[in-house]
């Protein structure tokens, strides 16, 4: 099994999960979330050197170009850097998501144009993610059907944020600690449910069992 690690903006867990990963039998890959220009965020996974050499760059230029708590990254700066990156459309926050989820169906295709231009097609793939959250169904039969209109790839991905599915609660008092926050005050900043823990290969398999292409990537 292969297990990656997307911390937002920043690589600082990579070389401890890579070892602790190898001890597990587990293939380590790098990656991150990256907070665009605007808002948006956009998942990229390093598959070699030189990839893990773009990201870090990437993650640099978004922390150089904006504050120091709130790095962005032109979106413009990916097509200098795909080499050895490869690129997934992000989590309901990703710009192709968010311009499907408002109805701007030409620009999402755009979008995806796009990035199939920068990065190939065994590069770019669509990132379904399944929390049990209302729109999540929704926004999954919409890329993949963009997907199925431009032949770019779907796969499905972990939207993990805790290890465990108790260890929520936990979680939700780390959130409201770091907004400065009352619980109840950061309802909002908060997961909808207790389903964004580790889940097991066979789990992941049950919630895409309409899609299994989804899960074999």
């Amino acid at each position: 099994y292969a297990l990656a690690l997307t911390d937002h903006d920043n690589l600082c867990g990579a070389m401890r999960f890579a070892q602790k990963a190898r001890r597990e039998d587990l293939r380590p890959i790098t990656g991150a979330e990256v907070t665009l220009t605007g808002g948006a965020h956009l998942t990229l996974l390093a598959v070699s050197a030189t990839g893990y050499s773009n990201l870090s760059r990437l993650i640099s230029l978004a922390h150089i170009a904006a504050e120091r708590r709130d790095p962005q990254l032109d979106p413009r700066l990916l097509a200098e850097h795909a080499q050895g990156v490869v690129l997934l459309s992000g989590c309901p926050q990703g710009p192709i998501p968010l311009a499907l989820a408002q109805g701007r169906f030409d620009e999402a295709k755009a979008l995806a144009k796009q990035y199939l231009d920068w990065f190939g097609r065994d590069s770019f793939f669509l990132e379904l993610q399944q929390n049990l959250v209302r729109g999540d169904t929704r926004r999954i039969k919409e890329l993949v059907a963009l997907g199925r209109q431009l032949g770019v790839p779907i796969v499905a991905t972990n939207n993990a944020h805790y290890h465990a599915k108790d260890r929520h609660r936990l979680q939700d008092c780390l959130v409201a600690i770091r907004r400065r926050k009352t619980l109840e005050a950061s309802h909002r900043e908060r997961r909808a449910n207790a389903e964004f823990y580790l889940k097991s290969p066979e789990a992941m398999a049950h919630l895409f069992a309409e899609l299994p292409e989804a899960i074999r990537q």
